[in-house]
């Protein structure tokens, strides 16, 4: 009886500790589940504080190539965290974000060149997350930061580019340029550093849908695309273009507005831009020269054409001319013809004239004055102007970073290359981007 009854309270005792051993075992499981139920609403907000964040810093970088850094950091904060679509639950407390411009030394585009200064930006934004069971742990609340850079870009929208190239061909284009070698170290000439430096252009506009076309002056006696073998001949005047129209007869257009000028990343050398430019085994353009330097008419084909394609998209894209010249203006009124004689002595400023017309819409003009280390003051050769070749092709610009420059001062980043000038350019016509923490 006392063996039983040994046994009995042996197994009470047994009983008596599974019970406390489960009841330890709940309130630890509850204290697990109540923490991870915490740690989930934590990581829930730090992922919406980020995302905004890195929405703030890609609106932010969009504005600073081309806008003021007040504007970027007005637009940056609108996107940050407890603004706008970027709202974070009631209950969590958003501080003001931090936004910080930055110059950095391995973007693409120059801080020098842009208007705001920076080509960077940095977003940092903090928040009180508050916490419900982790309070019995004496944590009532979790503070929670994020942190976004990206490096500047032309802009967020439209996704679509409309791109007019607008080269010199007269004669002056086939002397040589000392600062512009090529692979063999010998020095190119001025048409064929142009030639490469308009591939570098379009060999960086990967955004799906862009168009690229080519325009030349001195206008062609015909309107063609350019393919290897073309034969190219110089317009009687430059009257011969006429007016309004862009390929019937005399034209400007060397290669029409497409969006083949790439193949898997790559130059297309089969497209007519590329063969013109110079590669699949073709020559390209010729600077045939012979009826003198007047580009007034050919930016207003450009901006036609332009024109003819955006406002068949939908969206629009966005219009885009690439002047690049010497900035002066040399033709002889029979060079101009009858339409364009009586700007003779004037053919600088009808040039601006031009541009301020096609300004009064959204075609953005960039401006290469390709001067060759020749003279920054000297008047331009139309005899009667008070421009200089330099402050036409400023005056061209939409504004002083769309304007570039191998010699003239004030231009964007100061004195570059015609090959970096394009570049830039290019860089210039796509999106902002994230980028790494750590980037400098």
């Amino acid at each position: 009886m006392s063996r039983m009854s040994n046994r009995q309270q042996t197994m009470g005792h047994q009983r008596g500790s599974v019970v406390v051993l489960a009841a330890l075992s709940m309130a630890v499981l509850l204290g697990f589940v109540a923490l991870s139920v915490d740690a989930g609403y934590v990581l829930y907000n730090q992922k919406r504080l980020q995302a905004a964040t890195d929405a703030a810093a890609l609106a932010g970088a969009a504005d600073l190539w081309n806008s003021s850094f007040a504007t970027a950091q007005t637009n940056a904060a609108a996107y940050s965290a407890g603004q706008g679509n970027n709202t974070l639950p009631a209950n969590v407390t958003v501080s003001p974000a931090s936004i910080t411009g930055l110059q950095l030394v391995n973007a693409q585009l120059p801080a020098a060149g842009a208007v705001s200064k920076f080509n960077g930006i940095q977003v940092v934004q903090q928040a009180t997350v508050p916490l419900y069971f982790s309070q019995v742990f004496g944590f009532p609340s979790m503070q929670i930061t994020a942190a976004s850079k990206a490096v500047a870009g032309g802009g967020a929208v439209p996704t679509k580019y409309n791109v007019i190239i607008l080269l010199d061909t007269t004669g002056s284009m086939n002397t040589s340029d000392a600062n512009c070698p090529g692979a063999n170290g010998k020095s190119l000439t001025r048409l064929q550093c142009s030639q490469q430096a308009a591939l570098t252009l379009i060999n960086n506009l990967t955004n799906a849908g862009d168009n690229v076309g080519l325009m030349t002056y001195p206008p062609l006696a015909a309107s063609s695309n350019f393919s290897c073998g073309s034969n190219q001949s110089i317009a009687s005047s430059y009257s011969a273009v006429a007016q309004g129209v862009v390929t019937s007869g005399a034209t400007y257009q060397v290669s029409g507005l497409s969006s083949g000028f790439l193949k898997n990343g790559q130059i297309n050398t089969s497209s007519s831009i590329a063969q013109a430019l110079g590669v699949g085994g073709c020559g390209g353009i010729q600077a045939i020269g012979g009826l003198g330097t007047y580009f007034t008419q050919a930016i207003s084909s450009a901006q036609a054409a332009l024109l003819s394609m955006s406002q068949g998209q939908s969206p629009p894209g966005q219009d885009v001319i690439v002047l690049m010249s010497d900035g002066d203006a040399s033709s002889s009124q029979g060079q101009l013809g009858n339409t364009y004689k009586s700007q003779y002595g004037s053919e600088c400023k009808a040039a601006v004239t031009a541009a301020n017309t096609v300004k009064q819409t959204s075609t953005l003009i960039y401006t290469v004055a390709y001067i060759g280390g020749g003279s920054t003051s000297a008047p331009c050769s139309d005899g009667n102007s008070d421009l200089t070749p330099c402050n036409t092709m400023q005056q061209i610009a939409t504004g002083p970073s769309y304007f570039f420059s191998d010699t003239c001062p004030n231009a964007a980043g100061g004195n570059v290359n015609l090959s970096t000038a394009f570049k830039t350019i290019s860089y210039a016509l796509t999106k902002p981007r994230l980028i790494p923490p750590n980037a400098i």
